[in-house]
């Protein structure tokens, strides 16, 4: 009996003074119910008793409580009105114990709970005390009338174990009734959802679109309401830098005192690309959720470092894309300058993409841009660890400061490039920045335009041709051919030779929109022309020179032939050579040669002599009447004579 005593007091030290070592949020919980003691041993009782219980606890996470729980109950004996004067009508129990129970909200006024509370029981009849272990499970649910209160019904089953811990049960049986509960904090509560950003790195101002869909830092939103939260909806916004709340993401639900994440994108504008030096902008974080069903919004200050709009990391050179823009004024108003003049200087047995290639190059060069090295983040160190922040130029700002680092004038030469519908790319050795013009120009062509493909790099099938930016001042062909060596003994050494194209790079580095409003010096069109001549001339005779050789040697060799000669010919007109090759045409067509009488007519219509090429074509006709380029090219000349 004593031991039963001073074990019912221990428990209930225990279970008070765990309220105290780890208050936070305390309930207190009343639940009266009506009792069916049907199962009960070695007793006859009433059908039906009244009971009541208790309980008070803490929640130790956001769904358990813990705590003490007493209860009361009242159990009439069966036929207490036949029972001797001076015994008992009633049996009396006071249970006191640890309560456990999990809560959860299914609705946001709905609470659902599961309970088990174990302790020791006094059980009263008459002058008898009884000590006993008891237990109960209980199930119930409730409407929350606030945070801090709720309402609601509860069902349990109680056993009492008089006569042993298993079995034998001297008070048992299921109850129902209701419950009031009670949530007490322990803590002030805000009455507000606060928010924090964290950010690994700065925002790229060039990379600023990247950001509508890829997060530049967490969120961290954090439940200072009186109860949980949920359809939480979060955004992003700034007075200046962005064009719209953008939508960060959605929480179903953040429990009380909890925290969610969610990551921060941005609908950043153009304003961002202002950003000349690194600073900070004001940003706001709204959060739209709902309190027990009611909407509300909090909106919370926070501060987002921005790098300024030159600085980048190599951690993908594909990022090199969004310097580059198709639509910068200055570009255009300088490539197109450029193209104007070789339009009117065009060979037309020549690749167009090379000739207007050289044009924009040699454009450069003239116009005064040079090659220097960024002492403070130098190519040759920087783009080879991403862990240093490079600057990189924008090209206006090449053009505008007359000069910049191999990466720097590489950029704005493919700009150029793609600012007149030619594709480019690039790669980046240890110690060179290699451009790479797209020719368009299948592999099985080559032989139309180069002695061979060793001063060429076919990438997927298709014929490119390298520029090296370290030799600008050298001119087109010698950054021609010095890149192609460049690039074979990078390859030689086990160096990475990757290229990137813009087309596939713009996927996911769309361009940066940053451009000024400064003017362009322009070369003028006489050396410019004179310098692409000089290049064109170094091209023709290391290309179609050795080519031209052989089927002279041929001739000698073998003697004269129609087949020869419109060889001959043929190379003369690719290398832009018309005056060495219409001799040789009107050989071959003294010798009968249709095919030498259409190209005569060509060529005559090329260079508008119309009146001369009706009668060549005229001529192939009357060789062969129903000669398809004949009939054609005649066609086409006569619709310009009558114009």
């Amino acid at each position: 009996m004593i031991n039963r005593r001073k074990s019912c007091i221990l428990v209930m030290l225990i279970a008070l003074n765990t309220n105290f070592l780890f208050a936070y949020e305390l309930t207190f919980k009343l639940s009266p119910e009506v009792f069916f003691p049907f199962l009960s041993q070695g007793q006859n009782f009433a059908p039906v008793a009244f009971d009541g219980y208790f309980s008070t606890g803490i929640n130790l996470t956001s769904w358990l409580n813990l705590g003490p729980e007493f209860g009361f109950f009242m159990v009439p004996k069966d036929s207490s009105s036949k029972l001797k004067e001076g015994v008992s009508k009633n049996v009396f129990v006071v249970p006191v114990g640890v309560h456990l129970e999990g809560f959860w909200f299914p609705l946001s006024r709905m609470e659902v709970n599961l309970g088990l509370t174990l302790g020791v029981g006094m059980a009263m009849n008459g002058r008898v005390t009884d000590y006993s272990p008891w237990g109960r499970v209980s199930a119930g649910a409730a409407f929350r009338i606030s945070p801090s209160w709720s309402i609601g019904v509860e069902g349990s089953f109680y056993t009492h174990q008089s006569y042993g811990i298993i079995g034998k049960p001297g008070i048992a049986g299921p109850s129902v009734g209701v419950s009031v509960k009670f949530l007490l904090d322990t803590e002030k509560i805000t009455g507000k959802v606060n928010a924090r950003i964290e950010q690994d790195e700065s925002v790229f101002p060039l990379m600023s679109k990247l950001y509508k869909e890829n997060p530049f830092g967490t969120l961290y939103i954090e439940n200072h309401e009186s109860a949980e939260i949920r359809n939480v909806k979060v955004y992003f916004r700034t007075e200046n830098y962005t064009a719209s709340d953008l939508l960060c993401g959605k929480v179903d639900l953040i429990h009380k005192r909890k925290t969610a994440e969610v990551p921060v994108m941005a609908d950043f504008n153009e304003r961002i690309m202002m950003f000349s030096e690194s600073g900070d902008i004001p940003a706001e974080i709204v959060i739209e959720y709902e309190l027990l069903g009611q909407k509300r919004t909090s909106v919370e200050s926070v501060v987002v470092p921005v790098y300024n709009r030159n600085q980048v990391r190599w951690f993908d050179p594909n990022v090199l894309a969004s310097y580059i823009s198709t639509n910068s004024q200055e570009v255009l108003e300088l490539s197109k300058y450029l193209v104007g003049v070789a339009r009117n200087q065009l060979r037309s047995g020549l690749n167009r993409n090379l000739q207007f290639a050289m044009y924009l190059f040699e454009g450069l060069r003239l116009s005064g841009i040079e090659c220097k090295s960024d002492n403070s983040t130098p190519y040759s160190t920087s783009h080879l660890d991403s862990d240093v922040l490079d600057y990189i130029q924008y090209p206006f700002q090449t053009m505008l400061y007359k000069s910049g680092d191999v990466d720097d004038v590489g950029v704005l030469f493919m700009a150029m490039l793609e600012s007149v519908g030619i594709s480019a790319g690039f790669i980046p050795l240890e110690d060179d920045f290699i451009v790479m013009i797209d020719l368009k120009m299948d592999e099985s062509k080559i032989s139309s335009s180069f002695d061979g493909s060793d001063r060429v790099i076919i990438m997927d099938g298709n014929v490119m041709v390298p520029i090296a930016m370290s030799t600008l001042r050298e001119g087109f062909v010698n950054s021609w051919y010095y890149a192609v060596s460049a690039i074979m003994d990078a390859a030689e050494e086990g160096q990475d030779v990757t290229y990137y194209g813009l087309s596939d790079a713009w996927q996911s580095y769309p361009p940066a929109s940053f451009a000024s409003s400064g003017t362009v010096d322009k070369p003028l069109e006489a050396p410019l022309v004179s310098a692409v001549e000089t290049d064109m001339s170094r091209y023709i005779t290391t290309e179609f020179g050795p080519q031209i050789a052989a089927v002279q040697n041929q001739l000698r060799a073998k003697g004269i032939s129609v087949e020869l000669l419109n060889k001959l010919a043929l190379l003369y007109v690719r290398s832009g050579m018309y005056s060495s090759a219409i001799p040789v045409y009107e050989r071959a067509a003294a010798m009968g040669s249709v095919s030498a009488m259409n190209n005569l007519g060509n060529i005559a219509t090329v260079q508008r002599r119309f009146e001369d090429a009706k009668l060549w074509y005229e001529r192939a006709l009357q060789i062969e009447p129903n000669n398809n380029t004949a009939l054609r090219g005649l066609n086409r000349v006569l619709g310009q004579l009558e114009e």
